[in-house]
């Protein structure tokens, strides 16, 4: 057709045939008028209906026009990494790429996991993305701040964590979502996020002082007036007193005392994990929280996380492939 019309207008017939019919304005009319008969019979029909409706459910007739409000649940799902294509394509690629890269070198990255302000890799892409927090990303964040808890013997199988009451899961939105913005991403310091310290404005720090003087002696035990003097030494002296194992300590002059004082923090926003983050929720061994330090705690997370994103829900898998040495 293209060469066609390099040559010469090309002419096309769009009535469908339409012209060949005898008398078409007559045949038109009276296909009006029997659609024109079938709907008002059709209206009287739902009329009736509508009628006995009326009658029978003591409802306005007018609520059964009304389309049902259906609300979505929240689809929970990990991005799992792509299937690999057919074998042709695998082919087609060693054909052009073949000899461009040593293969024991190249790194190939099959899944990925985070631990940030914004929660997961997935929420904080949602608020990157979309600038909100979907259904599924604020079920996510409210059970990972602590907002709510699953359980299975509840309607909609989540419960307010403090309340115990059911939660439904079109709700959580509605619900926990202003409190789920106002404690992620960066903002003001929050004192659970500072380990010891409960007020920004008053970080604790010590400051050591030489006493120019001997100090009144007090009470300690035994145990702690052996380690005051393994500590300073000739500068410390200790004597027995009252019930046994009661000793009198006193700080000689030269000795060195922290003494606590308190600055002001320079800055007061940062960068924090959503308020009530505990790496228990994650299924963290308690006894492993208590041994290991928190950064330790966020790399078994995110390396999880990274795992199941590519696939792997047993990494024990990785030992049939791999030596130990190497994972």
């Amino acid at each position: 057709m293209c060469a066609l019309a390099e040559r010469a207008p090309v002419w096309a017939d769009l009535n469908g045939g339409l012209q060949r019919a005898a008398d078409f304005s007559r045949m038109l009319r009276h296909v009006r008028q029997r659609m024109i008969r079938e709907s008002s019979r059709r209206a009287a029909v739902a009329a009736a209906y509508l009628a006995d409706y009326a009658v029978l459910s003591a409802h306005d007739s007018a609520d059964s026009l009304k389309a049902p409000t259906i609300e979505p649940l929240a689809n929970m799902h990990v991005h799992f990494a792509q299937p690999l294509r057919d074998a042709e394509h695998v082919r087609q690629l060693r054909k052009r790429l073949l000899g461009m890269a040593n293969l024991d070198r190249v790194v190939v990255v099959t899944g990925f996991g985070e631990l940030g302000p914004l929660g997961g890799a997935q929420t904080r892409w949602e608020m990157e993305a979309y600038g909100e927090f979907s259904l599924e990303g604020c079920v996510e964040l409210a059970w990972v701040m602590g907002l709510i808890r699953r359980s299975p013997s509840a309607a909609g199988g989540w419960v307010d964590a403090a309340t115990g009451a059911a939660v439904d899961e079109r709700d959580v939105k509605r619900r926990y979502e202003p409190r789920i913005l106002a404690h992620t991403g960066v903002r003001l310091l929050e004192p659970e996020h500072l380990w010891d310290v409960q007020d920004p404005a008053k970080l604790p720090v010590f400051r050591e002082l030489q006493l120019t003087s001997d100090l009144a002696p007090f009470e300690a035990t035994e145990a702690e007036a052996a380690q005051f003097r393994l500590r300073n030494g000739a500068l410390v002296d200790t004597w027995p007193v009252g019930e046994p194992g009661t000793c009198a300590v006193r700080f000689r002059r030269g000795a060195v005392l922290l003494v606590p004082k308190a600055l002001r923090f320079d800055r007061l926003v940062g960068a924090q994990l959503p308020s009530g983050w505990t790496p228990e929720r994650y299924g963290v061994p308690p006894d492993v929280v208590r041994q290991v330090d928190l950064v330790t705690c966020y790399a078994i997370i995110a390396t999880a996380e990274a795992l199941v994103a590519a696939g792997i829900t047993d990494p024990y898998e990785l030992f049939a492939y791999f030596h130990v040495s190497h994972v």
